[in-house]
């Protein structure tokens, strides 16, 4: 009876957050979860299956988040849509807040940018429960963050590689092999996200070198435009004004194909071209966290 009544929660809040993007007229994608190959993206790994035939086998990925299915659908013009879809992540960390499947709801608007989205999940979060997300919430700037807690100036150490490392010898990380993203990482959790506030905030200010399908800065190439939001200091999603620079992203493909030995995802560069007359924004958020955060859990295994 329990694993029901959670069930029915769950089903409550997917109903609501569908009301809240039919309400402002956004469409529903109901993206594939089998893909002949997928988007390369730096530190994430996918789920990998084999179609058999008569004529054969063929090699399908698991998708790794809505957004391939999305795309597909912006670059042919269907405007601000959303979905909610199964997500398979290999080689993730275990435990309260991660899984190998779990649901992610994405949406995206066109010619919006990021500020826009912010504004979005607060007004979803407002929709789904008025009574605790009724705020404004602030925004932190991760140059800010690191100047505080850390004492660097994080533009200086995005340029000059020495800086984190020698910071992180000194704290006693571990950083021999160790790449600049990985030396990074460690500090931002240890250091920083473990001492973020618990009431509902973004981040911005992420560096673009660990943005790579974020659109940098105009005016500071060296940031993304992209941000992370926070409840109960729980990272809940990631969004960004998207890169459709096909050349740039090309890169960022290349360089995965060589550590993963999967296909570049043509159709994926091709809906970019495509996009690229527009400016969209968008977000994913891990909507297993979301209902774990509005039903006063403490892991998601608690809300499936």
């Amino acid at each position: 009876m329990k694993n029901i009544q959670k069930s029915i929660v769950r089903e409550e809040i997917i109903r609501s957050i569908r009301s809240f993007f039919y309400e402002r007229d956004f469409h529903e994608v109901i993206p594939p979860i089998l893909n002949e190959t997928l988007p390369l993206e730096p530190n994430l790994n996918p789920f990998s299956t084999v179609w058999k035939t008569f004529e054969g086998e063929k090699k399908l990925y698991l998708s790794m988040s809505p957004e391939r299915g999305i795309k597909n659908m912006l670059a042919q013009g269907m405007g601000n849509c959303f979905a909610i879809s199964k997500s398979f992540r290999n080689l993730e960390r275990s435990g309260s807040l991660h899984s190998p499947e779990f649901l992610m709801l994405e949406w995206y608007r066109k010619d919006a940018t990021y500020e826009n989205i912010m504004d979005d999940v607060e007004k979803l979060f407002s929709y789904l429960k008025p009574a605790v997300f009724n705020k404004k919430w602030p925004v932190f700037s991760l140059k800010k963050l690191f100047e505080e807690y850390l004492g660097i100036n994080l533009e200086k150490a995005i340029n000059d590689e020495k800086i984190l490392f020698e910071l992180a010898t000194k704290k006693g990380y571990q950083t021999a092999g160790f790449t600049w993203t990985q030396i990074y990482d460690q500090l931002f959790i240890s250091e920083i996200e473990l001492k973020l506030p618990k009431y509902p905030l973004f981040l911005i200010d992420f560096p673009s070198r660990i943005s790579p399908l974020c659109k940098p800065k105009k005016n500071n190439p060296d940031f993304a435009e992209r941000f992370e939001c926070y409840v109960n200091g729980i990272e809940i999603g990631n969004g960004n004004n998207e890169n459709t620079n096909v050349t740039s992203v090309i890169k960022v493909f290349e360089s995965q194909e060589k550590l993963t030995n999967l296909p570049i995802d043509e159709e994926f560069l091709s809906s970019l071209k495509m996009m690229n007359k527009n400016s969209y924004a968008g977000v994913g958020i891990g909507l297993d966290r979301l209902v774990m955060i509005l039903n006063n859990e403490t892991s998601i295994n608690d809300t499936v």
